[in-house]
This record gives structure tokens, C-alpha cells and sequence, in this order.
């Protein structure tokens, strides 16, 4: 569950400090919510002091959404739901449909208060065929919050299907907060011959 907390403002208008004092309503309008308001004193208020990995290998999940992220080889994220481990393992089969990632705890307070993660990935070179870059660094922010949650990378396309070491960071301002690290090794399962 996640809970997000939400700041209104609020201002009495149609009522003097005099007659606010006394016996007379006030009316109360609340004004427009404001997400940047909002982010900076959840920001202030929230204290994150690491981070703990509890589970790493290959995942299936439901994709429930998928976004354009610029900072990312593939050009895009995806928003999951029914993360589940498959096999617990840090090595990866260069296959495409495989899910790999892990599961982690991000410790602070106050419990389930939302913050930004900035996610970093490092790879061997990807070099993207509809675009024509090549990049071996991945980075993006992300709306997370204190407790449990998730991150994995899936092997969509054969361009991205490169063996070699594959390393994840997951930051909160200046502070790294954790890591893992795979190994991605050629498929040892025959090919379809269709």
C-alpha cells in the first residue's frame, strides 16, 4: 500500500482578525493544490537513511504501463504489477522475455512517505537501432516511497541481449543507497528454428 500525503492550504476570507476572534463564522476557502508545494515539504519533512536489497534474480510481472524516458537505452520505462521472483540468481541468460532485478527495503521515516529515487543502470554498450546511440550508462528519476519495493531490467529487443557485467544504483539525493550487480552470459538454450 502506498500512501501519499497530500498539503492544502487553507485561507479564511470574508472575516477580519477581530471578528475571527469572535463569535462570527469565518469562511474557509482551500486553494488550488500545488504538486511542488507539496513535494518540497514532503521532501523537507522525510528522512531516508538506506536501503537494504531482500531479494535479487529473474522476475515476471504484469506491465500495467509503459512511459518515454529520454535517459534510458531503450527510450522507455515500464509501470509493473505481480512481481514475482522466478529464480534467485545473479546470473542472467541473454534471452529476450527475461526480467531481471530486485526487490529492497528503502529505511526511513516517516513509513510509506513518498520520495525521488534516481535510478542508475550501467551496462556494456547498447546501441540503439532506432536512434543510433550507443550508451552504457542509464539514469532516471523515480517516484518511490519509504518501504518495500522493486526495480528490473527486461530484455525486449535482440539489440539489448549484450553478456558482460550489468550494475544497478539506486540513489536518493546525494546518497547512494544500494547496489547489484549481474552477470549477463550467452543463451545456452537452443533457438526456435521457425
Amino acid at each position: 500500500m502506498r500512501l501519499w500525503v497530500v498539503f492544502i492550504a487553507a485561507t479564511i476570507i470574508d472575516a477580519d482578525a477581530p471578528s475571527a476572534q469572535q463569535s462570527n463564522r469565518a469562511i474557509w476557502r482551500y486553494g488550488p493544490y500545488d504538486k511542488n508545494i507539496q513535494r518540497k515539504l514532503t521532501q523537507d519533512t522525510v528522512s531516508v537513511t538506506g536501503a537494504k536489497i531482500t531479494e535479487v534474480g529473474i522476475y515476471t510481472a504484469r506491465v500495467i504501463k509503459t512511459f518515454d524516458v529520454p535517459g534510458v537505452a531503450g527510450g522507455t520505462n515500464q509501470g509493473l504489477d505481480s512481481f514475482t521472483l522466478v529464480q534467485a540468481t545473479t546470473n542472467v541468460p541473454a534471452r529476450v522475455g527475461t526480467r531481471f532485478g530486485f526487490r529492497f527495503t528503502i529505511h526511513g521515516t516517516p513509513s510509506n512517505a513518498p520520495i525521488v529515487l534516481t535510478m542508475v543502470g550501467e551496462h556494456p554498450p547498447l546501441k540503439n537501432p532506432k536512434t543510433g546511440k550507443t550508451q552504457t550508462r542509464d539514469e532516471y528519476e523515480l517516484q518511490s516511497w519509504i518501504g518495500q519495493t522493486y526495480t528490473s531490467y527486461s530484455f525486449d529487443e535482440e539489440w539489448e541481449l549484450i553478456p558482460g557485467k550489468w550494475k544497478f544504483e539506486v540513489w536518493h539525493k546525494a546518497k547512494k543507497l544500494c547496489e547489484q550487480s549481474f552477470t549477463v552470459v550467452p543463451d545456452a538454450r537452443p533457438k526456435d528454428k521457425n
